[in-house]
């Protein structure tokens, strides 16, 4: 048998071609098979990945719209409790006014009887009207604890401040190019302060003495001023401390707010149980939506995925049994290097060249060639 098949002309060849060019086919169709495998799996994966992602969209963005229709509302509401609360203050606030200058009346009556009295008596005693300010009393007939800081710092600032600036424009200013200008300087600074001290003694021996009773008399008037204004502080802290709003006739801001609140309790409940009813029963219905939508192709996918798979699985039983029959029929003749289409094609062009006239003169005729 083998002697026989050696003897074979190139048909012989042409059949064993055929059968490996067979397999080879088979075996490319597998590899088209695979890569269309491959690149469904892929997308699956992808819209499997894309459902999800849509779904997760939807119910993100439906949740977002549940929560802002009934925040918009807890906004609303919100923003008129402000509203309604700004004028019951203010309300409140012109009836503690009413009530402060009700109950300071008699104070505030006896501070202006006091200053027309006291105006009275510094203009018949012929008294400059500026003595009757709170300055003139800092600096000439100091006694309180405002009126002695008031005093420091007027000192302070006429016999620092003053003498400084007055220097300084005068070694910059005046004298800015002169030999004697620190002796010019100093000169017009002493004048200043004495010009100062001056004024001082003269308002002193003018005034505060010549009229010394008067600004008594004064100093007792506004000791009695300052201590109706410290009663009329004291009323207005003890009213501002008043819890009890019932005597301020706000029961309709009251009654407003209240009504306000009880609607925000109810909006925050509804909307607690549309989140509840949202989370139980809207996500699974959005869900089903886009599943019954897109799922379809995506089950369709895998249906083709089962059908390229029983496709492979025949073809590589048939690339299973065809190399099988070859490796039987021609394997064990040929041997197995020549059992590949690249050699059988070597072989037949040897043939159809006349180098060889049999399958056998052709394997000697291939070997001696050293390929």
């Amino acid at each position: 048998m083998q002697d026989s098949v050696f003897n074979e002309n190139v048909d012989y060849l042409y059949q064993v071609q055929t059968d490996l060019e067979a397999v080879e086919q088979l075996k490319k169709e597998l590899n088209e098979y695979k890569n269309q495998e491959k690149n469904l799996k892929k997308a699956i994966v992808t819209e499997e990945k894309s459902i999800q992602d849509e779904i997760a969209q939807t119910i993100r963005r439906r949740k977002n719209e549940i929560e802002k229709t009934y925040d918009d509302q807890i906004d609303a509401n919100k923003s008129k409790s402000r509203s309604v609360r700004a004028k019951r203050d203010k309300a409140k606030s012109k009836r503690v006014d009413e009530r402060v200058s009700y109950e300071t009346a008699e104070l505030t009556e006896e501070n202006r009887q006091l200053q027309v009295e006291m105006r009275t008596l510094f203009k018949a005693h012929h008294v400059p009207p500026f003595c009757r300010g709170s300055f003139f009393y800092s600096l000439f007939m100091t006694k309180r604890f405002l009126e002695i800081i008031t005093l420091i710092v007027t000192v302070l600032i006429a016999y620092i401040g003053v003498p400084s600036i007055v220097y300084i424009l005068s070694a910059r200013v005046f004298f800015k190019n002169n030999s004697s200008q620190m002796y010019l300087c100093t000169l017009v600074t002493s004048l200043v302060l004495f010009l100062l001290t001056f004024i001082y003694v003269l308002i002193i021996n003018r005034i505060k003495i010549k009229h010394y009773n008067t600004l008594l008399e004064g100093r007792n008037i506004k000791d009695k001023i300052a201590a109706n204004k410290r009663q009329m502080k004291a009323i207005r802290n003890k009213i501002n401390k008043d819890k009890d709003d019932s005597q301020y006739g706000l029961d309709k801001y009251d009654d407003k707010l209240d009504e306000l609140e009880e609607e925000l309790d109810q909006i925050s409940r509804e909307k607690q149980d549309a989140m509840t009813v949202f989370e139980n029963e809207t996500k699974q219905i959005l869900t089903n939506e886009v599943n019954d939508r897109r799922l379809g192709k995506l089950e369709q996918m895998k249906v083709n995925i089962e059908e390229i798979e029983e496709h492979m699985a025949v073809l590589d039983e048939d690339i299973q049994n065809s190399s099988l029959a070859i490796a039987n029929n021609y394997g064990a003749i040929l041997g197995k290097d020549f059992c590949t289409s690249s050699k059988v094609a070597d072989l037949i062009s040897l043939m159809e060249d006349g180098t060889a006239d049999t399958v056998s003169e052709a394997i000697a005729a291939y070997k001696g060639a050293g390929r």
